[in-house]
């Protein structure tokens, strides 16, 4: 496989960010989390991972994409790969990760993963990487309004999954048997937080204008990619586009605009068998599968092409919502 190309590079709190994310390269159809983090993130989680040679014009943070492209990475999924030159995004930070070990615990559920390649040697290549590492963890905590009570390494979700009690930075040195990580920072975890501290001191991290377009993707859902129509590099142009039940989204996979044209409050809608029945318009978990006749409770479109739904008419536009509203379903499964 060819080294990969960016489909966007950005300046993160001072690092150099690629874009290439999973949700939408993904020709070898390897496992993906579905688990959205949408207003749930906590913290940032750093690991890392051992320093490999590569060739001639790339990294290994790319090289570590493309390895988990080509499902070499087994069961890991993590946000960020980061050298001592770039990082390299792949996933959305609206999308859980797999790295943490917890399964389905805060840390894989709810907290953004930065892989840290290094070496033993902790040599200058090493050094960088670790500070590249730390500048990225102050601006994703900064841009969550997060403070360093809120950077977690990944030994700390092992204690948190084997029942062990502590204060945080107990939690996150204290020996595991399963894992010591990030094996190459942990040594010295006190001054690698004050490195972080120190970024977030310094001033608003922001991301710089890409050097690459940014570009608005009109899908179904940010995770269905088959489902593109087409990709913009004006919103306008993308809103016009965008077909009743589809949604444009930008480049970190957040609906910005969604087209729910013909849809009304209180409109009688036949729902197709099987259908997934969702607890709100971001989630991926399905609450149980429904059919038959039901209504539109306001007949506004929220983000994945969803509408609230209700069993009466007299329910639509009731509240407490929570009270009338049956959950939430994609215009695609109505019957028309």
């Amino acid at each position: 496989m060819a080294i990969l190309r960016p489909d966007a590079t950005t300046t993160f709190g001072g690092v150099t960010v690629n874009e290439y994310l999973l949700t939408k390269h993904n020709p070898n159809h390897i496992d993906m989390p579905s688990v959205s983090m949408e207003g749930k993130v906590i913290g940032v989680t750093v690991h890392n991972t051992d320093w490999i040679s590569v060739a001639s014009g790339t990294t290994p943070a790319e090289q570590y994409t493309r390895a988990t492209v080509n499902n070499n990475m087994k069961d890991v999924r993590v946000h960020y790969y980061v050298d001592n030159v770039c990082a390299w995004q792949n996933l959305p930070h609206s999308l859980s990760g797999w790295h943490a070990a917890d399964g389905s615990g805060n840390g894989n559920r709810r907290t953004i993963a930065i892989e840290c390649i290094m070496s033993s040697a902790y040599n200058s290549t090493d050094k960088k990487s670790e500070d590249n590492a730390a500048k990225l963890a102050a601006a994703l905590l900064k841009q969550y309004g997060l403070d360093i009570n809120h950077l977690y390494t990944h030994t700390h979700w092992l204690n948190v999954r084997d029942g062990r009690n502590g204060t945080i930075d107990q939690l996150n040195t204290m020996y595991n048997r399963y894992k010591m990580c990030p094996a190459y920072i942990l040594p010295h975890w006190a001054e690698f937080k004050k490195k972080v501290q120190s970024y977030l001191n310094a001033g608003t991290s922001t991301i710089s204008a890409p050097s690459a377009k940014q570009l608005y993707r009109v899908r179904k859902s940010w995770a269905d990619a088959k489902s593109q129509l087409g990709a913009y590099s004006s919103l306008e142009n993308a809103k016009k586009a965008c077909k009743v039940g589809y949604s444009v989204f930008d480049a970190n996979g957040n609906a910005v605009y969604t087209n729910g044209g013909k849809f009304t409050k209180g409109q009688k809608v036949a729902i197709r068998a099987n259908t997934p029945l969702f607890a709100s318009a971001e989630t991926t978990s399905v609450t149980r599968r429904i059919s038959g006749t039901y209504y539109l409770y306001d007949g506004i479109a929220c983000k994945n092409g969803r509408y609230r739904i209700t069993t009466k008419p007299e329910f639509c536009g009731k509240t407490p919502v929570g009270q009338y509203v049956t959950g939430y379903v994609s215009w695609d499964n109505f019957n028309q």
